[in-house]
C-alpha cells in the first residue's frame, strides 16, 4: 500500500479473524516501524508481542479482572474536557452503538470487554517504556505507534490501538513477565479484519485543517 493511501484510508478494526499472522510478516511490520523518530535516537520503546494461546490466556485474565474491578474506557483525564472534544467522542459512540447492537451486545460492554480481548485479534503488541524516562518521552512511543499502524497497513494487516490496558497493567506485567520497571503505555491489536462483522462498517470522521491548524505569517 502506498504511504499516502495508507494515511488516508487506514482505520481501526474492532473485529478480527482468528487466523494467525505469520511470524515473518509480524517481524517485517516491527522492523519497518522501528524507523520512527525519537529524541536523540534513544528509541525508548520496548514491545512485548503476545500471540496464540498466550494471548488467549491473557484475555481471560483481563476479562476476569474487568468483572471484578470494572475499570472502563474513558477520556483518561482528571480535568474537564472542552465540549468540542466530548462531542466528537459522543458522536463516535452514537455511530457505533447500533452496529454493536446488530452483533447482539450493548456498546459499553462491547468496547470494554472487546478491548480486553483485543477484539479477537490473533496478535497484540504491548508498547512499554522504562520508568527511568521522563514523561516527555511518551511522545516517542506515540511516534512509534503511528509508524506501527502504517507499517501494519503496508504489510496487509489491520490494527486497533487499545488504551484500556493501562488500567490493567499489573495483570499484563504478571502474565507476560514484564519487569515492574516498565510502563505499559498502550497496546495494538493486529490481524486481518472480519468482513462479516457489522462493527467494521464504522468509519470515523476527521475535522478539516481549519479546526487545528493556525497559520503564522
Amino acid at each position: 500500500m502506498e504511504l499516502l493511501e495508507a494515511l488516508r484510508t487506514r482505520r481501526s478494526v474492532r473485529a478480527f479473524k482468528k487466523d494467525p499472522v505469520p511470524r515473518d510478516v509480524l517481524e517485517k511490520v516491527f522492523s519497518d516501524a522501528s524507523n520512527a523518530p525519537s529524541a536523540i535516537n534513544m528509541q525508548p520503546w520496548e514491545v512485548h508481542l503476545a500471540i496464540g494461546e498466550e494471548l488467549e490466556r491473557l484475555s481471560r485474565r483481563l476479562l476476569r479482572s474487568y468483572k471484578e474491578r470494572q475499570l472502563t474506557c474513558g477520556p483518561g483525564t482528571s480535568r474537564n474536557l472542552s465540549e468540542k472534544f466530548m462531542d466528537r467522542s459522543r458522536e463516535c459512540a452514537l455511530a457505533m452503538t447500533p452496529l454493536a447492537e446488530r452483533m447482539g451486545i450493548d456498546f459499553k460492554t462491547f468496547v470494554n470487554e472487546g478491548s480486553l480481548c483485543f477484539f479477537g485479534a490473533p496478535a497484540a503488541a504491548f508498547l512499554c517504556i522504562d520508568e527511568s524516562f521522563p514523561a516527555e518521552r511518551f511522545i516517542d512511543i506515540g511516534s512509534f505507534l503511528a509508524y506501527l499502524v502504517l507499517a501494519a497497513a503496508g504489510h496487509g494487516l489491520s490494527s486497533c490501538p487499545i488504551g484500556l490496558v493501562t488500567a490493567y497493567a499489573d495483570d499484563i506485567k504478571d502474565m507476560l513477565n514484564i519487569p515492574e520497571s516498565k510502563i505499559v503505555t498502550v497496546s495494538l491489536a493486529l490481524g486481518h479484519p472480519d468482513p462479516g462483522s457489522p462493527i467494521n462498517e464504522f468509519r470515523s470522521d476527521r475535522e478539516g485543517t481549519r479546526e487545528f491548524l493556525r497559520w503564522i505569517d
